[in-house]
């Protein structure tokens, strides 16, 4: 069976050969997309079979086109289609070299491109031939680096322990509530769920002026690099190394938005059935009469789920398995 391991793997292959090509904002939705799978607590095809496409579109950051390639890739023994099409342009040799420490995908572009490396062979005799140190940039430290470095692989670096990331939330949550135009802040996803790594920190805000809020996260002191800044969501990287996301809904919105960007998928895919169920519409901007079309005042998550019979579950225990049963109003 494809493991979630698997696709997130192959999502961050395509990611690291369209920075190669030089594609701009692909190789970070699909990094994004891969961090969503790492986190996601269930196997991706419980999750397909559970609710197909429009359950894997549930997973932060992924889309119409991500969602379909991880289909093929759950549906074709862990092969990928989008893949295999990159490998038309580029060798498949280059995912062996970007394995090595220290070498990410704009060092391995230059080597594949103008020294025609894409084996490990073809990098160790070039390195000992002295030819990567002849390249603007590299020098002999490089060159000396990769040498010592051939039959080494990297550890994950994409993803970071809860013990580092716990502090840096809560230093942004700090940060954030002393601003006037924030009226609640806290931390999201796999970290409110206590997972023992994870790849991002999500934050959200309730706030009556979104804009405001944007200006100030995006110009935190902390901030190296802005990748998205938009009108309820932005996205930096914090002190070089750490993406952090920002998301912005209105107050009457928070305990849905709370609820929905803690996760896990299959935990909301199943909450959003019961709902259905009782006649409601649940999604991350409220709880809503289907019938009427009218919001239901839910500013907290206790609320949303005291409104569908249940108590408030934990957010370690939402892992789409007995917790709805054990957290049932009529049963405790």
């Amino acid at each position: 069976m494809v493991t979630n391991k698997d696709v997130a793997e192959k999502l961050y292959q395509i990611a690291d050969l369209l920075d190669i090509q030089d594609i701009q904002f692909e190789p970070i939705a699909y990094r994004r997309a891969a961090r969503s799978v790492e986190d996601e607590s269930q196997n991706l095809n419980k999750l397909y079979k559970l609710g197909g496409v429009a359950a894997l579109r549930e997973l932060d950051g992924v889309g119409k086109g991500i969602s379909k390639n991880i289909e093929y890739i759950l549906t074709n023994k862990g092969k990928s289609d989008k893949l295999n099409n990159l490998f038309k342009e580029i060798s498949k040799g280059v995912l062996d070299i970007l394995q090595i420490p220290g070498l990410g995908p704009k060092k391995v572009k230059r080597l594949y491109y103008e020294l025609k490396i894409d084996t490990i062979t073809k990098l160790r005799l070039a390195a000992k031939k002295g030819n990567i140190r002849k390249l603007d940039g590299f020098g002999e430290r490089t060159e000396t680096e990769i040498l010592n470095n051939l039959n080494r692989k990297k550890k994950s670096q994409n993803r970071i322990s809860i013990t580092d990331a716990l502090p840096i939330a809560k230093r942004i949550v700090k940060i954030l509530k002393n601003h006037n135009a924030i009226q609640k802040v806290n931390y999201m996803g796999s970290l409110r769920r206590k997972k023992a790594t994870i790849g991002d920190i999500d934050i959200l805000v309730s706030s009556n002026n979104p804009k405001k809020v944007m200006d100030f996260f995006t110009q935190m002191s902390t901030v190296t690099k802005i990748l998205v800044q938009g009108d309820t969501k932005s996205s930096i990287i914090f002190e070089g190394y750490l993406q952090i996301d920002l998301r912005v809904v209105p107050p009457n919105s928070y305990g849905a938005a709370a609820q929905y960007f803690t996760g896990s998928v299959e935990h909301n895919v199943l909450l959003r059935k019961i709902a259905i169920k009782q006649g409601y519409k649940l999604s991350e901007w409220g709880l809503f009469d289907r019938k009427t079309g009218n919001q239901i005042e839910a500013k907290t998550e206790r609320s949303i789920y005291l409104r569908l019979g249940l108590k408030l579950i934990p957010p370690e225990r939402r892992i789409g398995g007995n917790e709805f049963r054990a957290f049932s109003v009529e049963k405790n």
